[in-house]
């Protein structure tokens, strides 16, 4: 079993990243705040009409930064578990 961490890392390009996470209503929220300045940005995954999840930002309107940030999430969380 992976247990989450409260919060964590990840480097985007040139800038690293702080994650918290957060859940609501049994669902994970990341927190994503930016060293330069930018608004932070909040991310769920989501499974759409197709059967397929995909990274949303909350409130919608950030998907640029959201899918990628979302994968490096995503790759995070494999690191980890294959650590273990």
């Amino acid at each position: 079993m992976l247990i989450l961490p409260d919060d964590f890392k990840i480097d985007w390009g040139e800038l690293t990243l702080d994650i918290k996470i957060h859940t609501s209503n049994d669902r994970k929220v990341f927190e994503v705040t930016f060293p330069d300045g930018r608004p932070r940005l909040f991310l769920s995954r989501s499974v759409v009409a197709s059967g397929h999840k995909v990274w949303m930002s909350i409130p919608e309107g950030r998907q640029i930064e959201a899918l990628p940030i979302g994968k490096l999430i995503v790759k995070y969380f494999q690191q980890q578990q294959n650590q273990q």
